[in-house]
């Protein structure tokens, strides 16, 4: 629709804030997109202020809503009135563009035709591919009101619209209540991955002033109002625009006191308008309280109807609400309140025993009508109604529609709601105790996928505590310890689960169930008593093969892939591929995901780092498939690492925004937040790389283990792009040298991290003259590698391209730190390692440090040109803003130019003195314009520098000109660049 109509009284004391969304709004419809999200409490305002701005009738403006009843939430509600919206105000020949290849919105929008079947992870893309193809065509608002009852999915989308905010003609605002986000409320979590968004703005609605009363008075009552009632009217409604409205609805204008029969108290107040409604109509209004969210007419009017009003008063009763400002103004179907406090105050309020019945009337309608869309307001309804026995069966059906969306955390509402219900619910519906522990396990494992790794375990706990078969209890004490490791609790804390589950099943040596605690404990020990753990881990596999468990197998191979996965990675790769086939089919994720994830780290320590990087995003690829999924992400942030030291800068960003949109919690989010810190300083955005870092540290500890190298790695890059290299030392430090576990082999990487850390600090000392500095930052780095517990880099069990980059980086960063003479060799020996590696970004880094190093030892300056526009080219490619900086920066000291040599274009119609010349005279002409000497133009086109001087004395002949000077003028103004 186009701008939406402003409502009839003025808005007051809001003119900062209209400032500010307006200024968003005109740089959305300039291509400058960005996004808000105004927060404030019920009746201050805030969809109010947003129809008035988003007024503009040159915006279109697509609203949705968000509505919560009884912890029940259908996927996507929002959206899907966005895209209805939209849908209503669109010709058919847009509908056809803008749908183009999206039939995947079938799944939502059942009116279009498409099919509920869609590829894994395509719905949220194709909703911001539609969003992104309208905003093409209009200056396109998303409105979403009421953020704090949204559902999880719908905040994935939304996240996913802002993270690839980048130049569309789009603005998307939201409501958020601050009284309704309890502890634990999803939107928490959204909202503090939004504020790392640089286009992301808060905007706090307060209660308005007395002033802001008083002229909001003014205007409803249509003549000033006396300064006492100005005051009565401020002192009780705290000055909320809402109640300050409710209070004076029925005065004239010209009392100086509220009426002594205006109730006392603010709820009285919101209820002041429903008394004055006639009894069908106060009653219909009580019905629609009971329903929890707009509710069409005919469904309303046949639950009223059971319950005092007649149907043929329905359009009346209707019209007189909506004129008492009790309902919305505008179409009335789907009817809802006007201010959804009111509907919450009317339940509350509902007089004893009126709710069930109103609930029960509700079953009848909607199970006569019933979609699997309705099923979470149907389990609902029949709990408020007792009926148990139809609540627990309806949230079975609404668990599985939400599982057919891809809709893993609604789905865990309706398990998690069955698993509340079982002991209300008949037998005969829920089955016997196994069926309980299964349920229990099942909603455990949905909860662990999409982050709710407290409710997971809690599930768990509480099944655990009624067990009292011994072997039945060890299996759900590995699940629970998997899932404390999860939530980033120690290694030790997590072994006490595993140590008793050791012990209720070491009576039953040979049962499947043993093999999955010997697995567990030998990934447990591994970090501390890698002999034993190896023993433990073959006796595990023994086990469960002679077992003939393939969840047992696909635990007890994944545990040993992780134990052997440094030391034997042949070994651990074979395993792993064996235990992502078994696990997969099974459901069984957790093994699936150790499987895949030491499979990668397996590859690694082959030195097979763009397979293990393709691996990942396989799998990932593979698990996102049933929706947002926290094993899916964690895969997410493996592939990213690989993406991003590979050069595939776009594809890792890509990757990154799918996984912050999805806001994952614990070590996926952090990792992938990690990473996104250091693509975003590779990049020249140092905030932003912060923004990521805090927001990694809030999710785990510092100390935490689990991601030890990206922490690290994260961290000191963001550090040192603050300028605080003693600081990214001490980080490095702690992560080295620090932890309780001891070194592997694949530490070693991180000395290179830690010698560039003390070369930035050794160098920043020089620079400012202090040259005690500079003894102390070598120093530091001598006593860590006197520590260490053998020579760098000697260990490894396999030689790779890898391995031998990081002991050539390592190698030249220590040559840096201590000032040796022979930094240039050893900078170029590094170049040849990353190319041999295929890292683009760490050999342009080297190449530029060879050239600064050179050039610093007395080489000219024509020696290295050629290797720093190599350089120049990489980090131009990747976006690498910093780089490319430091690069131009050496380039104009040292008197380089940098300048690419371009196509010279003569036009067939045209006769110049360039016509004249031949293609190589031509292409040589190219290098002469951009400063190039005969010996790098020579190296470049791999020919002599005497083949060279010909062709140049051929051109000077050709075009008449004198010097190189005077050709490369000639050519620019008559030839120009290709």
């Amino acid at each position: 629709m186009r701008g939406r109509a402003r409502p009839e009284h003025q808005l007051v004391g809001r003119g900062v804030e209209q400032d500010q969304l307006r200024q968003l709004l005109a740089g959305g419809a300039e291509g400058h997109p960005a996004a808000a999200v105004l927060h404030g409490e019920a009746g201050v305002g805030k969809t109010r202020l947003l129809r008035e701005v988003c007024g503009d009738p040159d915006l279109l403006v697509l609203w949705g809503s968000c509505v919560h009843f009884g912890g029940a939430s259908v996927p996507y509600a929002p959206i899907i009135g966005v895209l209805q919206d939209w849908l209503a105000s669109a010709d058919a020949a847009e509908r056809a563009d803008v749908l183009a290849d999206a039939d995947e919105l079938g799944s939502l929008l059942p009116g279009l035709g498409g099919s509920r079947s869609f590829l894994p992870g395509r719905l949220v893309p194709v909703v911001d591919l539609v969003i992104n193809r309208i905003a093409d065509r209009h200056r396109v608002v998303v409105v979403v009101d009421d953020l704090h009852w949204a559902d999880v999915a719908s905040l994935d989308v939304l996240a996913y619209l802002i993270t690839g905010l980048r130049g569309q003609r789009l603005t998307v605002l939201g409501t958020c209540r601050d009284e309704d986000r309890v502890a634990g409320h999803p939107v928490h979590n959204w909202l503090a991955d939004m504020r790392r968004m640089p286009s992301f703005e808060e905007i706090h609605l307060e209660r308005l002033g007395p002033a802001d009363t008083g002229a909001q008075l003014a205007d409803l009552l249509g003549r000033p109002p006396d300064v006492d009632l100005v005051a009565q009217v401020q002192a009780r409604s705290g000055g909320n625009p809402y109640l300050t409205e409710l209070l004076v609805a029925d005065l004239s204008g010209t009392e100086a006191d509220l009426p002594t029969s205006v109730p006392e108290g603010l709820r009285d107040a919101l209820l002041g308008a429903w008394h004055r409604l006639s009894d069908p109509a106060r009653q219909l209004v009580r019905v629609l309280a009971v329903g929890g969210r707009p509710t069409s007419l005919d469904v309303l009017a046949a639950v009223a109807s059971r319950h005092g009003v007649p149907s043929a008063e329905l359009p009346s009763c209707v019209t007189e609400a909506q004129q008492r400002g009790v309902l919305a103004a505008g179409p009335a179907d789907p009817c809802w309140f006007r201010h959804p406090l009111l509907a919450e105050v009317l339940y509350d309020g509902l007089p004893y025993g009126e709710g069930p019945r109103i609930h029960a009337g509700y079953v009848d309608v909607l199970e006569a009508r019933s979609t699997d869309a309705a099923a979470a307001d149907l389990a609902v309804h029949s709990q408020r109604a007792g009926r148990i026995d139809d609540a627990y069966r309806w949230s079975q059906v609404a668990a599985e529609y939400a599982e057919d969306l891809r809709a893993p955390a609604e789905q865990a509402i309706q398990l998690v709601r069955m698993c509340d219900l079982w002991e209300q619910a008949s037998s005969e519906l829920r089955g016997v105790a196994a069926d309980r522990t299964a349920l229990h396990r099942r909603a455990a494992a949905v909860c662990l996928r999409v982050g709710r790794i407290d409710k997971a375990v809690e599930l768990v706990s509480e099944v655990l505590g009624r067990t009292h078969e011994p072997l039945v209890a060890a299996g759900l004490l590995v699940d629970r310890s998997m899932m404390r490791w999860l939530r980033t609790e120690p290694i030790a804390t997590v072994a006490v689960d595993i140590q008793e589950a050791f012990e209720l099943s070491s009576g039953f040596p040979e049962s499947a169930e043993h093999a999955r605690v010997l697995g567990a404990l030998a990934w447990a020990e591994h970090k501390r008593d890698l002999p034993i753990a190896i023993v433990h881990a073959d006796e595990a596999v023994r086990i469960a093969r002679a077992a003939g468990s393939d969840r047992a197998l696909a635990a007890a191979l994944g545990d040993r892939c992780t134990v052997v996965a440094v030391t034997a990675p042949e070994q651990a790769l074979a395993d792993g591929q064996e235990a992502e086939q078994l696990a997969l089919p099974i459901g069984a994720m957790v093994e699936w995901l150790m499987a895949v994830v030491w499979q990668v780290h397996a590859l690694k320590s082959l030195g097979q780092r763009a397979v293990a990087t393709d691996v990942a995003l396989r799998a990932h690829a593979e698990v996102v498939a049933p929706g947002r999924d926290l094993f899916g992400y964690f895969l997410a942030y493996l592939g990213a690492g690989g993406l991003l030291e590979a050069g595939r800068w776009r594809e890792c960003d890509e990757i990154l925004r799918a996984g912050l949109a999805v806001r994952c919690s614990n070590i996926a989010g952090a990792g992938i937040r990690l990473t996104a810190a250091r693509l975003a300083v590779r990049r020249g955005r140092p905030v932003e790389g912060r923004q990521h870092l805090d927001r990694a540290l809030e999710l785990i500890a510092e100390d935490f283990d689990g991601i030890r190298d990206s922490l690290a790695a994260g961290g000191a890059d963001v550090l040192l792009a603050e300028g605080k290299p003693q600081e990214a030392v001490d980080w490095l430090r702690i992560r080295l040298t620090g932890t309780d576990a001891a070194p592997d082999p694949e530490d070693d990487d991180g000395l290179a991290l830690y010698a560039n850390a003390a070369a930035e600090l050794a160098q920043a000392a020089r620079d400012a003259g202090d040259p005690g500095g500079a003894a102390q930052a070598v120093k530091g780095l001598d006593d860590v590698l006197d520590g260490w517990p053998w020579k760098p880099f000697t260990r490894h069990q396999t030689e790779s391209a890898a391995h031998s980059m990081w002991r050539a980086l390592f190698y030249a960063e220590v040559a840096r730190c201590r000032g040796d003479a022979d930094q240039a060799a050893r900078w170029e020996e590094a170049i040849d390692a990353c190319a041999a590696a295929e890292a683009p970004w760490h050999r342009a880094v080297c190449q530029w440090r060879y050239a600064e190093a050179a050039i610093a030892a007395g080489q000219p300056p024509v020696i290295v040109a050629g290797v720093l526009r190599d350089a120049r080219r990489c980090a131009d490619e990747l976006g690498a803003q910093p780089l490319l900086g430091s690069i131009e920066s050496l380039a104009r000291r040292a008197r380089i130019t940098l300048r690419e040599p371009a196509k010279i274009v003569v036009p067939d119609q045209e006769q110049t003195v360039l016509s004249a010349l031949t293609p190589r005279e031509r292409e040589i002409l190219a290098f002469l314009v951009t400063g190039r000497s005969n010996g790098e133009i020579a190296k470049d086109l791999v020919i002599s520098d005497k083949t060279v001087s010909v062709h140049v004395s051929s051109i000077l002949r050709k075009t008449g000109t004198a010097t190189r000077f005077e050709a490369a003028a000639l050519a620019e103004r008559l030839g120009g660049p290709g």
